[in-house]
């Protein structure tokens, strides 16, 4: 009997702890992120989120820069920028500057598994599965 008076009580404790969301980055982190992480301010004169190859290079530029960043770190990056687009959306001159740095990193990270399997030999393998539809 005190077994199941005791099991709601633990379903209850134990439940949150395994299923914990990280909360989104404020809108103060995610600009100070952004400084640090050198990322250049979008030229607003055009649409940055259709913006030209100039300005996509330069974010480019700035993740290349850093030959210490891993692919784990690039991830991570790519998955908080992702965050600060929807968290200081107050500001489009602040969502460009996520969205172009997203895809910066997001391309960084691509070009270094093109480039592991190229290394490996992967390729074929890679089309010849795409070619069974094994997506």
């Amino acid at each position: 009997m005190r077994i199941r008076l005791l099991m709601p009580l633990v379903l209850f404790s134990v439940i949150p702890a395994a299923t914990q969301v990280e909360h989104a980055p404020t809108p103060a982190q995610c600009r100070a992120d952004a400084n640090v992480w050198d990322l250049p301010n979008p030229d607003l004169s055009t649409n940055p989120f259709l913006s030209d190859k100039d300005q996509v290079a330069a974010y480019a530029t700035v993740v290349e820069a850093d030959p210490n960043l891993s692919t784990k770190m690039l991830d991570a990056r790519t998955a908080e920028l992702s965050q600060c687009i929807k968290t200081d959306a107050g500001f489009l001159n602040m969502r460009a500057r996520y969205f172009l740095a997203n895809r910066a990193y997001a391309l960084a990270e691509l070009g270094r598994m093109a480039n592991f399997m190229q290394r490996h030999n992967l390729l074929s393998q890679f089309y010849a599965e795409d070619e069974q539809g094994k997506r």
